[in-house]
């Protein structure tokens, strides 16, 4: 992926993303080759290129898929941080849905990966997407913060909430 290519929706950017501002955190990943990276990535004067690193390890890690199912980016995650500290769960109804997120950000401060549908050049697709905040909206954040483009969208929160239930409601937060 180049510098000025879009990232919006792929998922080992968003990871990575995601990914570092854990380990910022002080959130350790047990995956030694994933630790390495974000280390390299935390002191890195070029972070593009330890950026496109991480991305390039994590897609490896992935399986090579750019949409994976949630529960094996569920499965992944857990075996980086334990079962205890990853969850997918939000909610049942809509709106405990919100509320809960909220919640999260409230309590932890930190992004949290959903699964939504979205309209694509060739039709409807499912992607991935780093949620920052949601409050009367939700704010998509930048997925790969590394690179000169401004990638961060807001949408009304009726909106987002649509395009994730059609997608099957799918999130993945440390907890």
């Amino acid at each position: 992926m180049s510098e000025t290519e879009a990232k919006v929706g792929h998922l080992p950017t968003a990871l990575a993303t995601y990914l570092f501002l854990l380990h910022e955190a002080g959130h350790a990943v047990s995956d030694d080759g994933v630790s390495a990276a974000l280390a390299g990535l935390s002191g890195a004067d070029d972070g593009d290129a330890a950026g496109q690193a991480l991305v390039e390890l994590l897609a490896e890690r992935l399986g090579g898929a750019d949409d994976p199912e949630p529960d094996q980016v569920l499965a992944l995650m857990a075996g980086w941080f334990g079962d205890d500290h990853v969850s997918g769960e939000l909610g049942d109804a809509r709106w405990d849905r919100a509320r809960n997120a909220r919640r999260y950000h409230f309590r932890h401060n930190l992004p949290w990966l959903a699964r939504i549908v979205d309209r694509f050049p060739s039709g409807l697709g499912t992607h991935w997407v780093l949620v920052e905040r949601v409050t009367d909206e939700v704010t998509c954040m930048d997925p790969y913060p590394w690179d000169d483009l401004d990638e961060e969208y807001s949408v009304p929160v009726l909106e987002f909430m649509v395009k994730w239930e059609l997608a099957g409601g799918a999130s993945v937060r440390f907890v």
